[in-house]
């Protein structure tokens, strides 16, 4: 009787660990990036956390652009330059839509502060329109280095 009790738990242990295994087999592992947003009254951006699938990793700057900005802005695409320090991001016309100082503002200080957490190694933030750095927008710094030294945040 013990020996069929014993054997009955192998069996059941064996069964119980291959049922585990194939649930975790179908879990994304992910990692929680920080995005900021616009405060309530557009002073200042706060953080919220969002879950980042790990095996997209590659595609983090596309991400975080697709997460943080709310406005009919289009990412064209993007580079990595100067030993990756300086992220550069070409914009679509959508740009031209971000309304005033204020939007403009909460705009650029929420993709900032974004990639410059995520992405420690980034030091300065460039946005194009069109691939051009004519500045077009007195809200919105087109062509000009957004650096970690400018903050966004409520001090």
């Amino acid at each position: 009787m013990k020996r069929c009790l014993f054997i009955f738990a192998v069996i059941l242990l064996t069964a119980c660990s291959q049922e585990e295994n194939e649930q975790n087999n179908g879990v994304t592992e992910e990692r929680t990036l920080v995005v900021y947003e616009s405060d309530a009254n557009a002073e200042y951006v706060i953080p919220r956390e969002v879950g980042y699938p790990k095996e997209m990793e590659q595609s983090a700057i596309r991400f975080i652009f697709d997460e943080v900005v709310i406005e009919p802005v289009k990412l064209l695409d993007y580079k990595l330059a100067n030993g990756d320090t300086t992220l550069i991001l070409n914009l679509d016309d959508g740009v031209l839509l971000v309304q005033g100082s204020a939007g403009g503002q909460m705009f650029m200080g929420a993709l900032a502060e974004t990639y410059f957490e995520n992405l420690p190694y980034v030091q300065e933030i460039v946005l194009l329109h069109n691939g051009s750095s004519e500045e077009l927008l007195d809200h919105v710094f087109i062509g000009q280095p957004i650096t970690r030294a400018q903050s966004f945040k409520k001090q």
